[in-house]
């Protein structure tokens, strides 16, 4: 995978359907070693990919679950995403259903609407 930026590495990721393991070593692959992702903004990446279209993307909303739950990017970082999409929205709102296991923004009891 030759990857130019991270908003075309998670594109390459939805269009072949991988699995959030799989993005995540896909990921991990090609970018620098020493980079942070929440430098990066990966959250902000995944959630702005993820609101594209009439409804969430489920698939990308995954990635974004798995970077959670692995802890690729912090919560913070999570939260700063959803407000920036909130703002940048111009009133529009969605419900981001983000059901995921234990350790993650869902299982702290935080309803995401935009």
């Amino acid at each position: 995978m030759k990857v130019v930026n991270l908003k075309q590495a998670i594109l390459q990721a939805w269009k072949e359907r991988w699995s959030d393991y799989q993005w995540a070593i896909n990921i991990k692959k090609n970018f620098p070693k020493g980079a942070t992702w929440d430098y990066l903004n990966l959250a902000e990446a995944l959630m702005e990919q993820a609101m594209i279209g009439p409804s969430p993307n489920p698939l990308i909303l995954s990635y974004l679950k798995y970077a959670i739950s692995s802890q690729m990017v912090s919560y913070s970082s999570v939260l700063t995403a959803i407000s920036k999409l909130s703002r940048e929205s111009g009133g529009m709102h969605r419900v981001v259903s983000c059901s995921v296991g234990s350790g993650s923004v869902a299982a702290a009891g935080l309803c995401v609407v935009l």
